[in-house]
């Protein structure tokens, strides 16, 4: 005797990457940009407290920036993955998002950047879905294109500033538009 197990869930769930294909038709799958996984290095962590819907702008995101350079990775830490656990409804659907304008001052700030992430379920809100539809786009549609992290755990102190990289594993190495993945934060050693 035998057992056979079926798994079904949203590509969309839990802490997942998008892929270009998820907005951009003919655009690259998961597997066309992660494969068994990748490293993203240099990363940054930046902290701009945020909580319910507020928009997050150029002109917010733009003073913390790191000096123009060879970053691959950023991730945005608002705070709101607080209210994962004790407002669920609200931190699915009244969460802080991320302004179509973004994009590409994040491109011209940082042109090696290839992943961008944060700590709220999504870079678009459902109070803001042209905005997020907009965003989605211009991260993913761009040149390069820039795949997101949705629905990060950020809460570690640790994670603040730089010389860290960042590894990403999706579960399935398919040409999939999404995909949970495991984000790790790895801190770089200077020297031997």
């Amino acid at each position: 005797a035998s057992s056979s197990s079926t798994i079904s869930f949203n590509t969309h769930s839990g802490t997942h990457v998008d892929a270009p294909l998820h907005f951009c038709p003919g655009g690259a799958g998961v597997a066309d940009l992660l494969g068994a996984g990748r490293e993203f290095s240099p990363l940054a962590i930046l902290d701009l407290p945020r909580t319910g819907d507020a928009g997050i702008t150029p002109d917010d995101l733009g003073p913390l920036l790191p000096a123009p350079g060879d970053v691959s990775a950023l991730l945005l830490r608002t705070g709101d993955w607080r209210r994962r656990a004790v407002d669920p409804a609200g931190y699915g659907f009244e969460h802080p998002w991320i302004h179509p304008g973004v994009p590409d001052l994040l491109r011209t700030q940082l042109p090696s950047l290839r992943i961008f992430g944060v700590d709220t379920i999504s870079i678009g809100s459902p109070l803001h879905r042209d905005e997020g539809r907009a965003c989605h786009r211009a991260f993913l549609c761009g040149s390069p294109p820039v795949m997101i992290l949705e629905d990060l755990d950020l809460s570690d102190p640790r994670l603040a500033g730089h010389g860290f990289s960042l590894h990403v594993f999706p579960w399935f190495r398919e040409p999939l538009d999404g995909i949970p993945v495991v984000a790790l934060a790895e801190h770089r050693r200077a020297g031997p």
